[in-house]
């Protein structure tokens, strides 16, 4: 326990300072714009809110508050490095939530923090005959240039661990209290960017659906389905905002164009970018059918990629890929999914598994993977903090 509490001391210590890094970084692209050093969307970000007053997100009203004061850049950029920082932390209760409906039980958490460090550094698995960008034409659950993103991912995870929090609890009635919760979760998240709702919704309309299916009593159901409501509010008002008449940009059926605007060879960036959840799923495939939250974040992830491949944008936004944002979250889901059926297998084998050769083999193949994956991440990182483009 000692020693545990001594690395989990230690690796808070790292996240701080990534964290205070981030902010550098974060400063530093305030200041800049398209084609020249750290570029970043928050620029264009910054100017919707205060110099054109479009305010379609919750977080273009901060940013028109800390603009406000002489330092809005540094409030700016602290901001959002706190939310980096917030995300690290969040994806340690969200590891807790999950390894508690997977049925065991890990004491260190060290090594839960570890986990949740590497799925927010992790980036796809970069291979330059497939795309000679390390960033664009490959998909990534870790961004730094789009600050919407960055918000939420961190509000993404909120209501996901929320969700799983009352989502057996509801069919015994949730109090006043915990339905104003995950609607206000909700809520929260598409105020700040509706692509995690987007993903996330259909596949929380198809749980219930099984519970409806299950015999689970119908106004339970329908009182819980209820709870997103108030944010498709949210989402039509975001809808009038992006996609009014004046606006001249819509959303258009087009299928492959956002997979295809920057990359070379997609079908390979595809694989790549989800490189160790893919080698998971493939030695780990019948875990879909066992543990119904491991489907659940594979759903999340496909929806996200029906989305992208799907659906584009027309008018000023076309080339945007704004669609590609809740399939960036779906493959973090599968990230961190992965990473506990990994950690599970090793605490409780099961089938081949058991044998030990077998069980350290897979392990240890599966997180040379995501360390790749987490050296490309540094990598990117690093070089960002160095004033290259994410066009790297």
């Amino acid at each position: 326990m000692k020693k545990d509490r001594i690395a989990k001391i230690f690796l808070w210590a790292l996240v701080i300072a990534y964290g205070v890094c981030c902010v550098y970084l974060y400063d530093k692209q305030t200041f800049h714009v398209e084609g020249a050093l750290f570029e970043s969307d928050l620029p264009s970000h910054i100017k919707m809110a205060v110099e054109d007053h479009w305010f379609y997100s919750i977080t273009a009203i901060l940013y028109g508050l800390f603009y406000l004061t002489p330092v809005g850049n540094h409030l700016t950029a602290l901001f959002l490095g706190c939310v980096t920082v917030g995300t690290i932390g969040l994806t340690v209760t969200l590891f807790r939530a999950i390894i508690e409906r997977a049925g065991w039980e890990c004491k260190s958490e060290s090594l839960l923090l570890f986990a949740s460090i590497l799925c927010n550094i992790a980036m796809p698995f970069y291979i330059r005959a497939a795309h000679y960008q390390r960033y664009i034409g490959y998909q990534s659950a870790t961004v730094w240039h789009n600050s919407t993103y960055i918000c939420m991912k961190f509000c993404g995870i909120l209501t996901l661990i929320l969700y799983l929090r009352l989502e057996q609890k509801y069919r015994e009635g949730l109090s006043v209290k915990e339905w104003l919760l995950m609607a206000g979760a909700f809520v929260l998240v598409n105020a700040v960017k509706p692509n995690f709702f987007l993903v996330f919704a259909p596949v929380m309309a198809l749980y219930l659906l099984a519970d409806f299916i299950k015999k689970v009593p119908f106004y339970r159901i329908f009182l819980f389905g209820l709870t997103v409501v108030p944010s498709l509010l949210i989402v039509l008002w975001q809808n009038q905002v992006l996609f009014g008449n004046h606006t001249e940009n819509g959303i258009v059926f087009r299928f492959g164009y956002t997979l295809t605007l920057h990359g070379t060879h997609t079908k390979a960036t595809l694989i790549l970018s989800i490189a160790f959840p893919l080698f998971v799923l493939f030695l780990l495939w019948k875990e879909l059918l066992r543990d119904k939250w491991y489907l659940f974040s594979w759903l999340v992830w496909g929806v996200g990629l029906v989305q992208v491949a799907c659906f584009a944008e027309s008018g000023d936004r076309a080339r945007d890929g704004n669609f590609m944002w809740g399939y960036s979250f779906g493959i973090f889901l599968i990230l961190v999914w992965s990473v506990e059926k990994v950690l599970e297998q090793l605490k409780r084998p099961t089938g081949i598994f058991q044998k030990k050769y077998v069980r350290y083999s897979f392990a240890g193949s599966a997180f040379l993977i995501l360390a790749y994956q987490c050296y490309c991440g540094i990598v990117f990182f690093v070089r960002l903090c160095q004033g290259i483009t994410y066009w790297m």
